[in-house]
């Protein structure tokens, strides 16, 4: 009797913590990632190098902590920090992160533009490997559309990333150029509320 007052009392909030992937409605879209969230996105992008897939090259140590530094300034003051020819450009940036309700982190993203009239270009996300082949790229990237409403994004990414670029396309991004590299351009055309 006991169990089934607390089912009663709890409205079946403990079977929606045990699977946080079991319900679209409890997704509570992207918000501020945080400093702490920062080590899981390094960790993300040193599997991606380890393949070839990383916009960054993180094989020693001081190109890890300079990207670590510069994705905790983003966290802390909205700006990413751009290389423009020989000085370094703020550009806007964003740390974002997918979770549900209150569950764990399923991924996360970084987008950067220079300026209000710029696009949004997303320069790396994923997916955790826990999360990965149940859609959770395709809905990371539909947030990433919703949160940053207003003026198109932009992506580039090798194509043998093969769920990233399923993810993109079911997200509503078009392929818009494969360079000789077969490093694809994608973009999602601007969406307003």
């Amino acid at each position: 009797m006991l169990t089934m007052f607390k089912r009663l009392f709890s409205g079946g909030r403990e079977g929606a913590k045990a699977d946080p992937a079991s319900s679209d409605s409890a997704m509570a879209g992207l918000e501020p990632a945080q400093v702490e969230d920062i080590e899981r996105f390094l960790e993300a992008a040193r599997r991606a190098d380890a393949q070839g897939h990383s916009p960054w090259v993180l094989r020693d140590e001081a190109r890890l902590e300079t990207l670590r530094r510069a994705l905790e300034f983003t966290a802390h003051r909205g700006l990413w920090l751009q290389r423009d020819g020989s000085h370094v450009a703020r550009w806007q940036g964003r740390l974002l992160k997918l979770r549900h309700g209150e569950g764990p982190t399923l991924g996360m993203l970084l987008a950067c533009r220079a300026d209000d009239e710029a696009a949004w270009q997303l320069r790396f996300f994923y997916v955790d490997p826990e999360w990965q082949g149940s859609g959770h790229g395709a809905r990371l990237l539909r947030a990433a559309r919703d949160s940053l409403n207003g003026v198109p994004l932009h992506v580039r990414l090798p194509l043998a990333c093969q769920a990233a670029v399923c993810s993109l396309e079911k997200a509503g991004f078009k392929r818009m150029h494969v360079n000789a590299f077969e490093v694809a351009s994608f973009e999602a055309p601007a969406e307003w509320d």
